[in-house]
């Protein structure tokens, strides 16, 4: 990822946040700002059929609906179905609200849960989905038609298993498919994290960095849409939960594990985000270190040479014999060069034997 794209990214993150109005009351609907095209879709099904229709249409006896809302662009149509449902004014507030924390709220007739669905792998993108659970009916609304029910839509056509056994089923199976699609989300992180582990043992750069503590901030994005999962779904497993009957707690059950192990993988690279910050640290302290050595061996080799050659640069009289006499001497030029040049060469000798010259070599594989 470049510089510039990673600055890009930055200023996106940063034109999401979105204050809410300061003061208003709490019923009121505020419709976001990019709020899709409303579309309303109607399925009711039972054991032996499946029908779509376009908009919303009445209960059948028998039967059991599924709307599907997906932008809120519509604001008063959404409200109107969901206040025709039995949904309080507040809670359609909330509905309009898009940062909901998961949350599931149970009266003695239905239950609204709210849900986070990632739509885009690199960088961490998502939805809210509200999913509201009453009798004979299950209401699902999205800011955007992504197609992550699509799988939902092909089982309810197809009729087989017990998708189209009932409300709660359904409820069920809506919950597993947005789980599932968290899964690959994180993989996805796991997989860049490791072409950004052979980057930074390479070459360490600076947009690498970067790039990593972007990801890190969006592992904590993902961990915050997570991890409410666990209370929001363990409502589900409660005795008197309405629509939904004891042998369905396994499936609900089977969701909750399958939330923990999501929040594990989260977890775990996390710290492998971490533990690869520590290793650009801990490359770029290496590089220094091997910096200073070379300057140090370099110092050290021009010592004696230095020596030399100030000793030789007194200016004793040379009619002493104990005053340099090499001064005098018709070779002392090359002697004293001579003298320089085996004195440097001894040192980068036993620096060599040493190994502070060259690399140390890994040991080869065939050794225990």
């Amino acid at each position: 990822m470049k510089l510039n794209e990673i600055e890009q990214r930055l200023h996106t993150l940063w034109q999401e946040k979105r204050s809410p109005r300061i003061g208003a009351p709490p019923t009121d609907i505020e419709k976001p700002i990019d709020a899709a095209e409303t579309c309303v879709t109607t399925r009711i099904f039972d054991e032996a059929s499946c029908v779509v229709h376009d908009g919303i249409v009445p209960h059948e006896q028998g039967k059991t609906r599924w709307i599907e809302i997906t932008g809120l662009s519509d604001s008063d149509g959404i409200a109107r179905i969901l206040r025709s449902l039995g949904l309080s004014d507040l809670s359609i507030a909330e509905v309009f609200q898009t940062d909901q924390r998961p949350k599931s709220l149970i009266t003695d007739t239905d239950v609204l849960t709210f849900l986070r669905i990632p739509t885009k792998r690199l960088p961490f993108r998502s939805q809210q989905l509200a999913l509201f659970l009453g009798d004979g009916f299950v209401l699902t609304l999205r800011e955007t038609a992504d197609g992550c029910f699509d799988p939902i839509h092909a089982r309810l056509s197809a009729g087989k298993g017990r998708i189209r056994s009932g409300a709660g089923y359904l409820t069920y199976a809506l919950v597993d498919a947005v789980l599932d699609l968290w899964f690959p989300l994180i993989e996805a992180y796991g997989d860049r994290m490791e072409e950004l582990e052979l980057i930074i043992l390479e070459q360490s750069t600076e947009d690498a960095v970067k790039e990593l503590h972007l990801l890190k901030r969006d592992m904590l994005g993902i961990r915050r849409a997570i991890w409410p999962l666990r209370d929001a779904l363990s409502g589900f497993l409660k005795d008197g939960t309405p629509h939904v009957e004891v042998w369905m707690h396994p499936y609900f059950r089977d969701c909750v594990d399958h939330a923990f192990q999501a929040l594990d993988m989260v977890e775990v690279y996390r710290e492998v985000a971490q533990g690869l910050i520590d290793l650009h640290l801990s490359t770029l302290s290496n590089k220094m270190n091997e910096v200073m050595k070379l300057l140090a061996i370099i110092s050290t080799i021009f010592i004696p040479m230095t020596f030399i050659t100030g000793l030789y640069g007194m200016n004793f009289d040379r009619a002493s014999p104990w005053n340099l006499p090499e001064l005098g001497w018709r070779f002392g030029y090359e002697y004293a060069l001579g003298l320089m040049l085996g004195s440097a060469g001894i040192m980068v000798f036993v620096f060599y034997r040493l190994g502070w010259l060259t690399r140390r070599r890994p040991p080869p594989d065939d050794l225990p």
